[in-house]
Order: structure tokens, then sequence, then C-alpha cells
């Protein structure tokens, strides 16, 4: 049986105070003796201690590979650092939307939940931000604080969108986050665009942008031309996130539902409120960062802005543990590998995308013990349930495989289709839904008929766009999978029906 965390009083660790939600100002005051309580704890130092090992396993990685394409390694390091310690206000400026961003999907993932969708709750909160920049007159210290609570707002909406879906209609919210990315992405692209409502029509027509916003709306600098006060904003919802789900009531539901959403709701949980709230909170961070960059660094909302702020918040997130204060270790450090790595291009020549190579090796050296324990307890699980039916699950373990071997069909066929914009989004979306639907195979959760849906007929979307795009061999590959995604799909489906049917029977 899952137990649920603590409901008594303590550190910040064992959850919501007896009776009720804890008073934040003896959540304040408690912090001292709740970081000692921390740091003393043998599960946050093995978690410290791998995360400082997955980083010096990074680096050495990353140096083996500059040094094989001709790079001095030792050098294009000291650069980094150099380059990283030299500039403190232009690490702090970008650490700011990843802040927010990290804490967006740490926040669902203490939920169980995977928000991937935080670069388009990003998009949205920025293009309100500054619709209300720009168009409304209000004091100094008042319009800025309505910009961005404007985008917090329409980001928790934008949010509320997929948890509403996956609450009342089951739609997973890995698809339906990531789809209405685009969607939020290429909304903003119009409504800036020629066509659009807020088009600047006194500045360049080759840049897709608004207006600039009035000096009212514009964030103030601190001590030099980059860092402004979102940074205050960032480190606020920092200490509220920590507070809310570690201190509230509704924090220890949201933990709980994480946990195992079935024992939250024979506890008396309603999952459904907490699914739909968590993903509006978590879009409401998203839309606050966009909000921030907009009113603090960019004046104006331009067409495709984001270098990817809500996907890297993805793995701030993870190199953060999920934990609040995590993420904004794990945000600063990121944001010092990006300004250490203009260093490192400029004088040590070596190509910035190096720091994405190293920011990806730390998220995989991280995560990788997680996924290996995960997949190895499921698997003796899914070993065991296979063991105890009566006839072979010749279905179920058609779907692990094929949905295994459709996560590198579809991203080796990427390559292929370069230049081809659509079909790399689609085969990118098939691969994506086709983790889910191994995940959730493995796991053996009641989403396998709706997750491997979505799979075959991404499979078949994909099959249609290769064709009118005249690539025969993608063609070939994706209606072959996608027929046979549909045909296990009927088997699934066969024998859910067929227990139901022995279930009524035997009730």
């Amino acid at each position: 049986m899952t137990e649920f965390p603590s409901t008594g009083e303590g550190t910040s660790e064992q959850g919501t105070a007896k009776g009720g939600e804890s008073n934040p100002v003896g959540y304040l005051s408690g912090a001292p003796q709740a970081i000692i309580a921390k740091l003393t704890d043998s599960r946050f130092q093995k978690q410290v201690i791998w995360t400082i090992a997955s980083i010096i396993l990074a680096l050495l990685v990353s140096a083996v590979i500059m040094t094989m394409a001709g790079y001095d390694a030792g050098r294009a390091f000291a650069y980094l650092l150099v380059g990283a310690l030299r500039e403190p206000g232009r690490v702090l400026q970008f650490a700011t939307p990843l802040i927010l961003t990290g804490l967006a999907v740490a926040l669902a993932f203490k939920c169980g939940l995977f928000n991937i969708g935080a670069e388009g709750q990003l998009y949205i909160g920025s293009m309100a931000a500054a619709v209300v920049g720009f168009t409304i007159s209000w004091p100094y210290l008042a319009h800025p604080i309505l910009c961005l609570f404007v985008a917090a707002i329409c980001g928790g909406i934008y949010g509320l969108i997929p948890g509403l879906l996956l609450a009342y209609r089951g739609a997973h919210e890995v698809v339906t986050t990531m789809m209405l990315s685009y969607a939020a992405i290429a909304l903003t692209t119009w409504l800036v665009g020629p066509n659009g409502f807020w088009m600047d029509t006194a500045g360049s027509e080759l840049i897709p942008q608004t207006p600039l916003l009035q000096d009212t709306a514009i964030l103030p600098t601190i001590g030099g031309p980059y860092l402004h006060w979102g940074i205050f904003v960032a480190i606020l919802a920092v200490f509220v996130v920590d507070y809310l789900i570690n201190r509230t009531v509704l924090g220890y539901e949201m933990r709980a539902v994480g946990l195992n959403r079935d024992a939250a709701e024979y506890a008396g949980i309603n999952s459904k409120k907490n699914v739909a709230l968590t993903l509006t909170f978590s879009g409401a961070l998203a839309g606050l960062a966009g909000g921030g960059e907009i009113m603090g660094t960019y004046n104006r909302f331009i067409h495709r802005w984001s270098p990817g702020l809500g996907w890297d918040g993805i793995t701030v997130a993870v190199l953060g543990g999920n934990n609040p204060w995590g993420v904004l270790g794990g945000a600063i450090f990121f944001a010092a590998l990006r300004v250490g790595g203009n260093a490192m291009q400029m004088d040590a020549h070596v190509p910035i995308e190096m720091v994405s190579v190293i920011q990806g090796l730390i998220v995989l050296f991280v995560a990788a013990p997680r996924a290996i324990m995960w997949m190895q307890n499921r698997g003796v699980e899914y070993v065991e349930w296979v063991k105890s039916e009566e006839k072979l699950p010749l279905d179920h373990l058609f779907g692990i495989i094929s949905s295994l071997v459709g996560v590198f069909i579809s991203f080796g066929l990427v390559s292929a289709s370069t230049g081809n914009l659509l079909l790399s989004v689609s085969l990118l979306l098939v691969g994506v839904v086709a983790i889910a639907a191994f995940a959730i195979f493995l796991a053996k959760r009641r989403y396998i008929l709706p997750i491997f849906t979505i799979l075959s007929i991404a499979w078949l979307l994909t099959a249609l766009v290769s064709f009118f795009t005249g690539i025969l061999l993608v063609t070939v590959i994706a209606g072959v999978m996608g027929l046979l995604s549909i045909t296990d799909l009927l088997l699934l489906r066969r024998r859910y029906q067929d227990r139901n049917i022995v279930k009524e029977a035997e009730s």
C-alpha cells in the first residue's frame, strides 16, 4: 500500500500542519530548522552527491568529445568558468525565466504529471503581458504588477485546458501540452503578423512584433543593463511553491495524487480537481516567466523570441530533483553554462552547441538511475503479471515491443526528413507518444487504449505527410507501423471488452 506524506507538524518535508494549512509566518520562522533537517537527511545528501557526480561525468565526457574534435578541452573549460564568473548579472538574467519554467515542470511532476507544454504557456503569458503593457496606461508600480498578473492568469488558463482534458476525458497530458505549445507559438505568430491584431505598423515590417511597451510597464534593471526585477519575482515563486507543496492541504493532496492516484481517491481526495489545479498553477508559473522576459528584456513581444526556455525548464526540473530549491540551483547552473558558453565560443573557439551537449549529458546521468530503477521495478512486476495470466498476453507483449521499436524508428527517421519541418515534427510526436505508450504498457496503467489509439493515428498521419512530400521510405515504414498498431489496438480492445463482460457476469 502506498504511504502518503505525514500530515503532522514539523519540517517542510512532513507536509501540512494538523487542522489545516500552516501559517506562512511560522513557515519563515521555522526555515532555519527545516534547512538543517534537510541538509542532514541522508536521502538529500545522496541526491546532491549523485547530482555533483553527474555534472563531473558530463564534463569528462564533454572533454573527450572536444579532444576528439581537435579542441583544447582545458582551455575551453577555463573560459567557460571565467565567462560565467565575470558576468554574474547576465547569469541571473538568464536564470530568471529558467527558475519559473523549472518550477512549472517540477510542480506538475509532484502531482505525477509531465507538463512539457511550458513553452506554449510561456508564449501565451508573454503575449498577454505585452498587450497589457502597450495598450493600458497605469502608474509605474501598478502597471508591471498588472502585466505579470495577467500573464500568470493567461498562462494558467492555457495550462487548465490539458488539465481538464486529462481529468475528465482521459487525454494524456504529454500529447495535449506538447500540441498546445505549437498552437500557442502559431497563434502568437499570427497575432503579430501582417494580418494580426497587434502588429507594430510603425516599426519594421520584416520583424513580426508588437509595439513597444509603455515605460510604466517595463521592469527596472538592477546594477547594470541585464538583470531586472524579475529575479525577485522568480525567487519569491520558489518560496511560494515550496510552501504550497510542503505546507498546505492542497500541496499534500497533490503529492498524494502523484504517489498513487487510485489510493488517493480511496482516501477521499478528489484527483480530478488536483490534476486540473496542478496544471493550472504550472501554466501560471510558465506564463509568469514569459511576462517577465517581455517586460524586463525585450520590452515588446517579438516573433519566436524564446530560445526554448520552456523546454529548458524540463532539464532544470530534472537537475533540481523537482525540488523548488533544487530548481533554483539548477537554473543558475544552466544559466552560468550559457553565459560561459558564449565566452568559450569567442575565446576558445569551441562551438556554443557544446553547452547543449553538456546539458544533455548532465540530465542523462542524473535521470539514468531513476529510469533504470523504475524500469527494473516495473519489469519485475510485469513479468509476474504475465506469469499470472491464464493465457500468454501476446497483444500486450506486442504493444510493448512495437512501442519500443517505434521510439527508435521515429527518432532515426528524423535524419531522413531534414529540411521538411512538418515531417520532422510528426516523427518527433510519434517518438514522444511511443515513449509514453511503452511506459504505460510497462506500468499496466488504465490509459493503454487511449495512448495506443493516439500512437496509431500519429503513425498514419506521418505516413500521409511523407507520402505527399515524396519520401517513399518513411511512407512505407510509417504505414506498416500504423497498420500493426491498429491491429494490436483491436486485439487490446477485445481483451478489455471480454474482461468487462466477465466482471458483469460475476457481479
